[in-house]
């Protein structure tokens, strides 16, 4: 089964943003053209079709993709300049048009860059109001535009932060504070992608809690909450800095270790059976002993990530099947199973 990693989703809802805003600005600026062309005002017209044909063109050439940031600057460009021509040749009548379009750049770029443009566009359009309306409504206007992006500046740097606050939300398990599956796809594909490559090779092995239903019907779920978030603490204090651990599953903690071959994380797996059954694990209400149980697989040509991860629950499966407590690799010719 595909699955879709976050960023991804994040990525494709932004774009379905940014590519609905610049088809409006095509239907409405085309719209206006025809409005301007029956008053006979020739010149606008030209030139907002120019824009109008411009934004229909990106949204076209870009359907379901994100749009590449200068072409999103070129249409800003022509569109205060659009803008400025306007409050030249129609006064006050012409400032209409700059409220929103300071509240289009907070949805055509992000975080900074759109602090900066909604700042550029708010400063080009008060220097022209001063060029050319009286003083008393010059620093009127002014003063509004200025409100406008304090309050959008503000909108940003709160949508912001909640956009990475629901990212972390999604890409991280709650009670160990480990990347989960969401997460682990993406990595695991950029490895494969690496091995296709420069023929680097990652392994990965996958452990369980050996008996772990058992610790909870005799302890209680809290009690095996606990234990969990521990297990990963001393997980996180026995790998590599170059090696992603992720929270699976309920009792399931994968460890992906690029640079690595089959030999190596053999070893490395060994090493953390050894860290978790060497010292006992201190709950609220009692110290219990945890082994666990491990299956190693290292990436082979041809292989997809979830190919990958089905040998390595293979490789599992034979551990507990060997008695647990133990690491495993598939044997030779075993098939493995399709987990995924």
């Amino acid at each position: 089964m595909q699955q879709i990693s976050a960023d991804a989703v994040l990525q494709e809802f932004r774009s379905k943003v940014t590519g609905n805003i610049v088809w409006f600005i095509a239907g409405t600026t085309l719209l206006l053209a025809a409005v301007q062309g029956w008053m006979g005002h020739w010149w606008q017209t030209l030139m907002i079709l120019v824009a109008g044909a411009i934004a229909a063109a990106v949204a076209w050439q870009y359907r379901g993709q994100r749009i590449p940031t200068p072409w999103r600057v070129v249409l800003m460009v022509v569109l205060v300049s659009i803008t400025v021509m306007s409050i030249e040749k129609n006064g006050s009548l012409g400032v209409y048009w700059s409220y929103p379009l300071l509240i289009t750049a907070f949805f055509m770029f992000r975080g900074v860059l759109a602090v900066l443009v909604g700042a550029v566009i708010g400063a080009l359009v008060s220097v022209t109001v001063f060029m050319y309306m009286p003083l008393a409504d010059a620093w009127r206007i002014s003063a509004t535009l200025a409100v406008i992006w304090g309050f959008a500046f503000i909108f940003v740097v709160m949508l912001g932060q909640m956009q990475t606050l629901l990212h972390k939300l999604v890409i991280t398990d709650t009670l160990t504070g480990l990347e989960n599956r969401h997460r682990l796809t993406e990595y695991l594909r950029k490895l494969i992608h690496k091995y296709q490559r420069y023929q680097r090779p990652a392994s990965i092995l996958m452990l369980d809690i050996d008996h772990f239903k058992a610790l909870n019907d005799k302890h209680g779920h809290l009690f095996g909450d606990q234990m969990l978030k521990q297990l990963a603490e001393r997980l996180k204090r026995s790998i590599r800095s170059i090696d992603k651990l992720f929270r699976i599953g309920g009792e399931e903690f994968m460890v992906v270790m690029p640079e690595t071959t089959l030999t190596q994380a053999l070893a490395a797996a060994e090493k953390l059976r050894h860290a978790v059954a060497e010292k006992p694990f201190a709950g609220k209400d009692a110290t219990v002993s945890l082994t666990v149980s491990l299956g190693v697989a290292e990436l082979a040509a041809e292989m997809t990530w979830s190919q990958w991860i089905n040998q390595t629950d293979t490789a599992l499966l034979e551990a507990k099947k060997q008695g647990r407590n133990q690491v495993s690799q598939v044997p030779t010719g075993m098939p493995t199973h399709d987990r995924i």
